[in-house]
């Protein structure tokens, strides 16, 4: 992540305070009962409960341990999850919003006993606010808040919140939490370790078969097991159909050094554009987290701008003395409201997949561990019919499913008109980026700080959109189903599961239009 002249060290905080880890690639035949993909706090879980039931398990991932989603993360660990409960009682019933509020409580304090088993992972206890900025946001808080009553939450309106500026009252939930992410999965794979278990990191899964078992196919080995749960935030395998009922964004985050006193508490407020926040003990002080910006995959909205806007923020409300870092982090969001958890398919006995955690990953994704490791031990759970993975709601996801899936058309066949890429690639100035065309062919066409020309197919691997550039990051990103790449076409993000092929570029001198301009959307 570059971003251009945005202040701020370009790393989650959450990676720059913890090490790197050295678990080797998976090579040749392995067996297990059971493996798992994805070593985020997801399929860690997932990993050590069923190691601790007796079972041997394998744990794959492309990159380190804990280093995607779970290391970008606000790491809030709680079961007030915005605007949520109201919605759930509409969709799916007061009995169903209780059934949510249950199962998220149990995973908040499922995280809670891991961490007081001896991880040490800034785990400390919280009340979490959503507030309101103006009267009409009062009254969607006021709905929330009967919501989340009925459904058996500690939710109660408060006029005291504690943010260095004046809103109008909030929602507040009792004995919350949060924590340092990283170091919590760490510990989680330690102790997964410690029970048998092995991992296995930069390893990419290609396929997973299914029959009387199952086999992940991978770039140098496959393993067989009896049981393959996908933890890799979008399941990679296309025929659940989760990339068409799950939809991606991104959000940002900075993180400040204040001379103000941080807050005690985690907040969010109730409308867009949303801002979390959040104080993060960092290497002996506090630091202000703030998260916000929230936009679609794809969107010309990816721009350095987006963390401009969150340190402006935290710049009028609190006396800045630095911003300390910056990141950007992806989530996906489910038709209904509710994260789809349990088999691939309907036919699918042995392949278990978690998604749609719609940026509540630490408490959806615990809780989609215990789900799993249930039902791979036979085991009946209370939860386990609401966040069915394979159920179906057609009023409760047909508004979304159609929105969303409209979107999707738009930009599959609208970007090839309305970016056809005439543009010759050596036309690029350094930093830039668009759909170009390079010896004949349509491409994604950057050129770096140094004038180095970067050229990829501009046809995602996944289901053949076309990219668009993210300025903030400075990758290719897909605008339907939220893959991204560098500008070596590598993928960063699923579900892709192939490389955006590279593609020849001209031996031409770069232009002399030497500006420095940074990175534009096309």
């Amino acid at each position: 992540m570059q971003g251009g002249s945005v202040a701020g060290r370009p790393v989650s905080l959450w990676l720059e305070d913890t090490p790197t880890t050295s678990h080797p690639s998976l090579e040749g035949d392995h067996r297990c009962h059971v493996a798992v993909i994805g070593a985020g706090i997801t399929g860690l879980t997932a990993a050590l409960l069923l190691a601790r039931d007796g079972f041997s398990v394998c744990v794959i991932d492309e990159g380190p341990v804990a280093s995607a989603t779970t290391a970008h993360t606000t790491a809030k660990v709680t079961s007030q999850h915005h605007l949520t409960y109201a919605r759930i009682a509409r969709t799916h019933g007061k009995e169903g919003a209780a059934v949510y509020a249950s199962g998220m409580e149990a995973a908040k304090e499922r995280i809670a006993a891991l961490a007081n088993d001896g991880i040490d992972c800034d785990f400390r206890r919280r009340a979490a606010y959503v507030y309101a900025n103006n009267p009409a946001e009062r009254k969607l808080l006021e709905e929330e808040t009967q919501a989340a009553v009925e459904a058996g939450l500690p939710a109660v309106i408060d006029e005291d919140v504690p943010l260095p500026f004046e809103t109008n009252g909030a929602m507040r939930f009792a004995n919350q939490a949060e924590f340092h992410p990283r170091k919590y999965a760490l510990g989680l794979a330690e102790r997964f370790i410690e029970a048998g278990g092995r991992i296995f990191e930069h390893t990419r899964a290609v396929e997973v078969e299914e029959s009387n078992g199952c086999v992940v196919h991978c770039a140098t080995g496959r393993i067989q097991a009896e049981h393959v749960v996908v933890a890799t935030l979008m399941p990679f395998l296309d025929r659940g159909g989760y990339f068409a009922r799950a939809y991606p964004s991104r959000s940002y985050v900075v993180t400040a050094r204040v001379k103000d006193a941080v807050p005690d508490a985690m907040l969010i407020n109730a409308a867009p554009p949303i801002r979390s926040i959040r104080a993060v003990p960092f290497r002996g002080g506090e630091f202000l987290m703030v998260l916000g910006e929230d936009h679609h995959n794809g969107s010309p909205k990816a721009t350095p701008e987006r963390y401009e806007q969150l340190i402006r923020f935290v710049s009028e409300h609190w006396d800045l003395e630095s911003i300390e870092h910056r990141w950007s982090a992806q989530d996906y969001s489910p038709d209904d409201g509710v994260p789809y958890i349990g088999r691939l398919t309907r036919r699918s006995e042995r392949i278990h997949v978690a998604t749609g955690f719609k940026k509540w990953g630490m408490t959806s994704g615990t809780l989609a561990a215990m789900l799993i490791s249930d039902a791979v031990a036979g085991r009946d759970n209370q939860w386990a019919a609401l966040f069915s993975s394979t159920r179906v709601k057609p009023l409760a996801e047909a508004p979304r499913f159609l929105a969303e899936n409209a979107r999707v058309g738009m930009r599959f066949f609208g970007d090839r008109v309305l970016n056809p890429g005439r543009r010759d690639i050596r036309d690029l100035k350094r930093g830039e980026a668009a759909i170009v065309i390079s010896k004949w062919d349509k491409v994604a066409g950057y050129r770096d700080e140094d004038g180095k020309l970067h050229a990829v197919s501009a046809r995602c691997t996944h289901l053949g959109c076309q990219v668009a550039w993210n300025g903030a990051e400075r990758t290719w990103d897909c605008p339907c189903h939220g893959s991204r790449f560098t500008v070596d076409g590598e993928i960063l993000e699923g579900p892709a599961t192939s490389p955006l092929p590279q593609r020849a570029t001209p031996a031409e001198p770069e232009p002399s239009d030497d500006s420095g301009e940074t990175a534009t959307n096309s």
